[in-house]
């Protein structure tokens, strides 16, 4: 079963990533999709919580030609694992994305694992949208 992989910040295709040089000959863009989740402005990048409400989150979606290598670069820039005993900013979990063709996926996303309450909620779907945005003000 292929691994896919879905983004939504600063590992989005045209987001510049130097991070990205060490993944990008094992991704595979697949297309724009979604999911049901908030996004909050944790600063330098976004972070999503998973939202049944009827919010989306626009991101992009990738097939990955070598999952472990990919997957574990990823989590080191996420800080997955963190210290011994002490929780991460992201965790990675399986779920549901849709295409904007209908079609559904399983993707691997990393997740915000905090509780968003005083960070700004991003109106915008759409992360890039929302730093055009926020410069043009």
């Amino acid at each position: 079963m292929p691994d896919y992989l879905f983004v939504y910040g600063t590992l989005r295709k045209n987001y510049d990533l130097k991070l990205k040089n060490r993944v990008n000959d094992h991704l595979q863009y697949v297309g724009q999709a979604k999911i049901g989740a908030t996004l909050y402005d944790l600063g330098r990048y976004p972070g999503a919580i998973r939202d049944n409400k009827g919010s989306e989150v626009i991101g992009d979606l990738f097939l990955l030609t070598e999952p472990e290598r990919v997957l574990k670069i990823l989590d080191k820039y996420e800080g997955i694992p963190g210290p011994a005993g002490k929780e991460t900013e992201f965790i990675r979990k399986k779920t549901s994305v849709r295409l904007r063709s209908g079609q559904q996926r399983t993707a691997w996303i990393y997740w915000y694992n905090f509780d968003p309450k005083d960070k700004k909620k991003i109106r915008y779907k759409n992360y890039l949208n929302y730093l055009k945005n926020k410069s043009a003000t």
